[in-house]
């Protein structure tokens, strides 16, 4: 969407094509947000490029104001392009946010009685306030508002714009949007909008509105209000539907007050059945567009006007729809890797999709996924960060992967620190940022702030199941093992077939010296993974100290075998040389992995199974090489 196709914000066209009396943009901050710029960018485009802003000169002071339907033959005409360095010099005027006294005066003297081209909109001195929503609900309606823009709702989004942002902190969950095509075939795309409405409502204001991850809300959907308020502790539930009619299809929206399970707002509106992809383009168009002067959105962020055809946008949107829904379950990487690549070369101005490209390339090349080698996927996943910030510089998600890509193959912890800071900064409810920062954490000792963080995550995503073996894995590092234990036990109960709870349960049971408990949770995992390496490797090094010597032999076979057909690390060999004694053989095999930049040995400084070869000068020369002081 280009500012030329931005509607007239209320103008509206008589039988004879005259317009109506429309209402006026009465600040340069409202000029600046109908325009989708800094209010710095608009001053200066009135100076120097002639920008259609009129003036109202006062005994007090001087107020700005404009018509949509005047800037918008302006943009026309001019189609105006961004110019950070002139943005930079230029010295800004104080923004007034409202008319003074005299020009409510001069707008009732020229007639603007009732709502008319010149109307201010105020309450009068004696309007009495126990109308007003409540604080929360102002917020949560505004946010909406935006998240109603992604289907194209202009008309929903200037109803909800009104109640206008607060500071609460308040806490949403948007529950899967309910099918009702008649199509099972469409179930992605009912899928695929309500994550991108999380998303997108997730990056508005994100330190002072907390959206709860599309995974627990999946979770929730069906269950009553009640219930849901007390698991996830929010105070508002937004739900829809998606529906064909005819040729169309429906949306329908409604944001619930979960204290007392009161509608707090609704609405509903269609879109052409061909045109349904093209939401999540709507998504971050019309935000930008309408919200930039107000909210952290990047205008970078936004494709140059007619760089991509309307076609080509909704093959993208379409694309990475799948691809996120691939990566939001685990599902299969190479799949979305796919979708992603499919998304840019529609839309090459897609930062999301080189974002999403970043996420699933960078966790592809690394232990226990081993579907790429880290020479490959690394760089690759930083090329598409750095590419997903060149189009928008306020993209928490790309920050993160630099932080990844950093600690795990940089082997640079300063660095990926600032990176992840930088993320929760820019969305404190990105829940894959507070993840692998914990794992910077707990590389690093941290294991209080570790745990921490991983309590943000489950807050965030309580019922994802890799998070909640996070904090497995950081009692385990951390050497609190009945801990470990507990917790994924806990997991366990509710979620058997769970792999990775089983695996940090085994490596917890395996330094308490309980090698059977520790043999049969390894024995368990190979077994739901299908031989993964990684738990051959995990069974193997058990089987070893546990005095097992031909069983891990037998493993140390299989992967031996498995490195003629597939990505094997010798890292997982050289776990079960350690675990038999023989050092100058798993000395030999770390080396290796340090030339080919295995991630996980950034994790040797405090990881257990190490303990053997600990006091081994070689041990403190390839950890100084890794993790460098």
């Amino acid at each position: 969407m280009s500012l030329s196709d931005i509607p007239p914000s209320g103008a509206k066209h008589g039988p004879e094509g005259s317009p109506l009396p429309e209402k006026k943009l009465v600040s340069w901050k409202e000029i600046a947000a109908y325009l989708g710029r800094e209010v710095r960018t608009v001053q200066r485009w009135e100076k120097t490029e002639d920008l259609p802003v009129r003036r109202h000169e006062h005994t007090k002071k001087s107020t700005v104001y404009a018509y949509p339907s005047e800037l918008d033959d302006w943009v026309k005409k001019r189609q105006p392009v961004d110019d950070p360095e002139a943005d930079a010099a230029f010295v800004p005027e104080p923004d007034v946010d409202a008319p003074a006294e005299d020009e409510i005066v001069d707008n009732v003297s020229q007639g603007a009685v009732g709502k008319g081209a010149n109307e201010i909109d105020r309450p009068a001195p004696h309007e009495p306030e126990k109308h007003a929503p409540s604080t929360g609900k102002r917020l949560i309606l505004w946010l909406i508002a935006a998240a109603i823009l992604c289907a194209g709702g202009y008309k929903a989004y200037k109803q909800f714009q009104a109640n206008a942002l607060t500071h609460d902190n308040v806490r949403l969950v948007v529950l899967p949007f309910a099918n009702l095509t008649g199509d099972a075939n469409q179930e992605y795309l009912s899928a695929g909008l309500t994550d991108v409405i999380t998303t997108q409502l997730g990056r508005l204001d994100p330190q002072h509105l907390r959206v709860i991850a599309p995974t627990s809300a999946k979770a929730m959907a069906g269950r009553p209000v009640a219930e849901i308020r007390r698991t996830l502790n929010v105070q508002y539930v937004l739900e829809g539907s998606v529906q064909r009619v005819k040729n169309q299809i429906r949306i329908d929206i409604r944001l619930i007050q979960a204290s007392d399970e009161a509608q707090a707002g609704s609405d509903s509106f269609t879109r052409d059945l061909n045109d349904f992809l093209q939401v999540e383009s709507d998504v971050s168009d019309s935000i930008a567009h309408k919200l930039i002067a107000t909210l952290p959105v990047a205008s970078k962020a936004l494709s140059p006007p007619g760089a991509v055809t309307a076609e080509a946008a909704r093959k993208s949107s379409d694309a990475f729809l799948r691809g996120e829904i691939l990566w939001t379950g685990r599902g299969d990487l190479r799949k979305s890797i796919a979708l992603f690549e499919e998304a840019i070369q529609e839309n090459p101005y897609n930062a999301q999709a080189y974002a999403g490209l970043a996420r699933a390339t960078a966790i592809i090349g690394q232990v226990p996924n081993d579907g790429m080698l880290p020479q490959d996927a690394k760089p690759k996943a930083r090329s598409a960060a750095q590419r997903a910030l060149e189009l928008d510089s306020r993209l928490a998600e790309a920050h993160a992967v630099l932080g990844n890509v950093a600690m795990s193959y940089d082997w640079d912890l300063p660095t990926a620190e600032r990176e992840f800071k930088t993320a929760l900064d820019l969305n404190p409810n990105y829940s894959t940022t507070h993840e692998w920062y914990a794992h910077l954490l707990m590389v690093e000792g941290r294991y209080d702030e570790a745990l921490a963080e991983s309590s943000h995550v489950l807050e965030l995503d309580p019922d994802t199941l890799l998070f909640k073996a996070v904090r497995a894995e950081i009692l385990y590092y951390a050497r609190r093992y009945d801990e470990a234990v507990d917790e994924a036990s806990g997991v366990l109960k509710l979620h058997p077939d769970f792999v990775l709870a089983s695996y940090w349960m085994g490596c917890a049971y395996r330094e308490k010296k309980m090698y059977p408990e520790a043999i049969d949770a390894f024995a368990r995992a190979r077994k739901m993974t299908g031989d993964y390496p990684f738990m051959v490797m995990a069974y193997g090094h058990a089987q070893a100290i546990a005095g097992n010597a031909v069983e891990a032999r037998k493993a140390l076979n299989t992967l031996t075998q498995m490195q003629h057909s597939r990505i094997v690390p010798d890292l997982y060999l050289a776990a079960i040389h350690v675990g038999l004694g023989e050092k100058d053989q798993a000395f030999r095999l770390l080396e290796s992995s340090y030339q080919k930049r295995i991630d996980r040995l950034v994790y040797l400084k405090v990881e257990p199974m190490a303990d053997p070869i600990r006091s081994d000068p070689r041990f403190t020369q390839l950890l100084a090489k890794i993790t460098p002081q």
